[in-house]
C-alpha cells in the first residue's frame, strides 16, 4: 500500500511542478513579447544568471567561514543600509492607495471609532495594514518616513526568514545566497519608498513557512496555534491566507500520504493541522468583531467588486473607472450596507461572465502577463521623483527574469529528483496565488510575495538539499530516519 501511495504522490507532485514551471515560463514569454525593452531585460537577465550560476555559490561558500550568526548579522546590516539609503534618498508623496493607507492609519491612531469607515467596510483588508501602521503612529508619532522605515525593518525580517529557510533546506551557503539576492532585488528596494501592505504580509507568509517547516519535533499544538494566529493576521492584511492553508493540506494529504501510515508522524500532523485550523477559524469572527468595532459598521465578506474587475475584458482584469463607479453607486444607495454593495457587484460579475461577451482565454493571457510578465510596475509609482526610469525598469525586469529562470531550473531539478519534502509548499503557493489572481483584480505589484518564493526555488538549482536537516518517521514508534521526508 505504501508503495502505491508513494507512486501516486510522485506522479501528482511531478504534475504540480510541471504546471508551476509552465506557468512561470508562460508569464515570462508573455512579458518578454511586449516590447523591445523587454528583450533588453532578457539579455540582462542572461548575464545575471551566468554570474549567479558561476560566482554566487563560490562567494557564499567563502562567506560561510564567518559562521551563521556573524554572517546573518552582516547581511542584516547590509540589508538595512541598502534599503534604508533608498528610502532616505527617494521620498514619495503618498497618493492613491498609498495615501489611503496612510490616511486611515492616522485616523485609527486618533479615533476609537473611525469616522466615515464605509470605504474600509467595502475593502476590509485595508484595516490590517492601516491598524499595524497606526500602532507605531501612536507610539512614535506620524513621522514623514515612518511607514518607509517600517518597510525597511520588515525587509530585514523577511530576509532573515529567507536566510533561515535556505540554511534549513540547503545549508548555510544557500541561506546566504537567498538573503544576498533579496538585498539586491531592485523592485523590492523601490517598493520600500511607498506606504503599502506588501512588505508586511510577505513577512507574515514567510514566518508561517518557518513555523511549518521546522521539523517534526517540539510541540505540534503550540506550533499549530502560532501558525494559525500568523495566518489570521496575514489574511487580515491581504485575504490570501487560504492559499497557504490549501497548499499545506495538499502537501500533507496528497503529496505525502504515505507518512500517515507512520504513527508518530500522523499524530504530529493531526495535532498541528487540527490546532492550526481551529485557531484560524475561531479568530475569524474575533477579527471581524474587532474590525466592526473600530470602523463603526459591519465589513463586507464578499469580494464581489474584485471578481467584477477581474473579468473586465476592456481593462484586462485591472482597475477601471467603470467598475469602480458601479460599486460606489451601489454603496451610496440609501440604506445599503457594504455587504449588500459587494453582493450587487458580485451579481454584476456573474452577469458579465455569463453574457458571452468575455473571451476567457485572451483575458487570462492578459492577466497572466500583468501578474507575472514583468516586475517594473514599481517604477511607475516613483517616476515623479526618479530620473532614468527606463534604466530602473530594465534593472527590475532583468533581475526578475533571471530569478524566474533560476526558479525554473530549480523546479526542473525537483521534478527530476521527485522531491516531496516541505519545499513543495513553494510551488504550491505560486500556483495557488496565480490561479486566485486569474479570478479577481490583477496588478503587477500583487506578485510581490512570490519574489522571495522564487529566490528560494532558485537555491534548488544552485545547491543540493541537506539530508541531515530533514527528518521522517520510521514505521517503528520513536525511531527517526534521516532523509528528504521533511
Amino acid at each position: 500500500m505504501e508503495r502505491r501511495l508513494t507512486a501516486g504522490a510522485d506522479l501528482l507532485t511531478r504534475i504540480m511542478l510541471g504546471l508551476t514551471l509552465a506557468l512561470l515560463l508562460g508569464g515570462m514569454v508573455l512579458g518578454v513579447g511586449q516590447n523591445r525593452e523587454s528583450w533588453k531585460a532578457l539579455m540582462l537577465a542572461a548575464l545575471i544568471l551566468i554570474v549567479c550560476w558561476k560566482e554566487l555559490p563560490r562567494l557564499c561558500h567563502w562567506l560561510e567561514r564567518l559562521g551563521a550568526v556573524r554572517i546573518w548579522l552582516v547581511l542584516t546590516l547590509l540589508c538595512l543600509a541598502v534599503k534604508g539609503a533608498w528610502v532616505l534618498l527617494v521620498r514619495i508623496t503618498p497618493s492613491g492607495d498609498y495615501a489611503t493607507f496612510r490616511g486611515y492609519a492616522n485616523a485609527l491612531a486618533q479615533q476609537p471609532v473611525l469616522e466615515g469607515g464605509r470605504y474600509m467596510a467595502l475593502f476590509p483588508h485595508i484595516f490590517g495594514y492601516s491598524s499595524f501602521l497606526s500602532w507605531f503612529i501612536r507610539l512614535l508619532g506620524p513621522g514623514e518616513l515612518l511607514a518607509q522605515v517600517l518597510n525597511v525593518v520588515l525587509t530585514g525580517v523577511s530576509g532573515s526568514f529567507l536566510f533561515l529557510l535556505g540554511r534549513r533546506w540547503w545549508g548555510l551557503p544557500a541561506g546566504i545566497s537567498g538573503y544576498l539576492l533579496w538585498i539586491a532585488c531592485p523592485s523590492q528596494t523601490i517598493y520600500n519608498s511607498l506606504v503599502l501592505s506588501e512588505p508586511l504580509y510577505t513577512t507574515l507568509m514567510l514566518g508561517a513557512l518557518v513555523l511549518l517547516t521546522a521539523g517534526e519535533g517540539g510541540r505540534p499544538i503550540l506550533r499549530g496555534a502560532a501558525t494559525g494566529l500568523v495566518l489570521r493576521w496575514f489574511n487580515g492584511v491581504r485575504p490570501i491566507a487560504a492559499v497557504v492553508i490549501i497548499a499545506l493540506l495538499i502537501w500533507r494529504l496528497v503529496l505525502k500520504p504515505e507518512e500517515w501510515l507512520l504513527g508518530e508522524s500522523r499524530r504530529y500532523w493531526l495535532g498541528l493541522l487540527a490546532t492550526l485550523l481551529a485557531v484560524y477559524a475561531i479568530t475569524g469572527p474575533l477579527w471581524q468583531a474587532h474590525l466592526t468595532r473600530r470602523i463603526g459598521e459591519e465589513p463586507s465578506t464578499t469580494p464581489g467588486y474584485s471578481v467584477l474587475v477581474g473579468f473586465n475584458q476592456n481593462s484586462g482584469g485591472a482597475w477601471n473607472w467603470e467598475d469602480s463607479n458601479l460599486l460606489f453607486s451601489l454603496s451610496d444607495a440609501p440604506g445599503t450596507t457594504a455587504q449588500q454593495a459587494q453582493e450587487g457587484a458580485l451579481k454584476a460579475a456573474k452577469d458579465r461572465i455569463t453574457s458571452g461577451e468575455v473571451e476567457l482565454l485572451p483575458l487570462m493571457g492578459d492577466k497572466l502577463r500583468a501578474f507575472l510578465g514583468s516586475d517594473h510596475a514599481c517604477v511607475g509609482y516613483v517616476g515623479s521623483v526618479v530620473r532614468h526610469t527606463k534604466l530602473f525598469a530594465l534593472a527590475c525586469n532583468g533581475f526578475y527574469y533571471a530569478i524566474l529562470m533560476l526558479a525554473g531550473a530549480g523546479l526542473a531539478r525537483l521534478w527530476r529528483n521527485r522531491e516531496r519534502f516541505a519545499l513543495v509548499l513553494l510551488p504550491l503557493y505560486v500556483l495557488g496565488l496565480t490561479c486566485a489572481q486569474m479570478l479577481v483584480e490583477v496588478a503587477g505589484r500583487y506578485h510581490y510575495s512570490i519574489l522571495p518564493v522564487l529566490l528560494l526555488l532558485g537555491q534548488v538549482a544552485l545547491f543540493r538539499p541537506v539530508p541531515e536537516k530533514t527528518k521522517k518517521f520510521s514505521k517503528k514508534p520513536g525511531k527517526l530516519l534521516t532523509g528528504h521526508g521533511f
